[in-house]
């Protein structure tokens, strides 16, 4: 190295100790009140600190409570919509019970409520699902018989006859059909 360049560093390193002699506190007087106002901001910072913990913790149960009451409450609309159709089944039953009322007179009335009924199930998303000539499929259908069918328009894995309808709550199956499925004559030996 030169003289030129060791002299330059040796007076950067003298006024870099003389400016952070300048910062540093020179008397114990100094030191205390600069102690003292990093222990006032490390307090403020520890009460902000447990403010925010408790103001999570108070969201959280808030959460939770509001959860529990959704889940609670969550089948109200439901409920609310299917009251007239229990008002109507209990009429039927005490027309049922009268007799005034002739047969027919309560099948009719059996009828309206139990179309009043689906009408609620549908507000609500649940479809009855056709199968019927529909080919089988696992993922909607539970094959309950296999039938061998020689009927030629019919193809084999087609449905021939439901035993209990399946439904869907809009476009997940809540309950698969119970269906008889064809199996052609060449097919039933296997």
């Amino acid at each position: 190295m030169t003289d030129e360049t060791e002299c330059s560093e040796t007076t950067e390193a003298k006024e870099e100790t003389e400016e952070a002699t300048e910062k540093t506190p020179s008397s114990q007087a100094e030191l205390e009140k600069r102690i003292e106002e990093l222990e006032g901001e490390i307090a403020q910072c520890e009460d902000r600190y447990l403010r925010a913990v408790a103001e999570l913790r108070n969201y959280r149960k808030r959460v939770a409570d509001q959860r529990a009451q959704q889940l609670q409450y969550a089948h109200e609309q439901l409920a609310v919509a299917l009251l007239p159709v229990l008002d109507h089944m209990e009429l039927a039953l005490q027309s049922a019970r009268s007799e005034d009322q002739s047969p027919q007179e309560i099948l009719s009335g059996v009828e309206m409520t139990y179309r009043q009924f689906q009408e609620v199930l549908q507000q609500f998303g649940l479809s009855r699902m056709d199968t019927f000539g529909e080919r089988f499929d696992t993922s909607l259908h539970e094959a309950v018989e296999r039938r061998t069918v020689h009927d030629e328009a019919v193809a084999g894995g087609e449905i021939v006859e439901e035993f209990r309808p399946g439904y869907k709550l809009h476009n997940r199956v809540v309950r698969p059909a119970q269906v008889c499925v064809c199996v052609k004559q060449e097919d039933a030996g296997e």
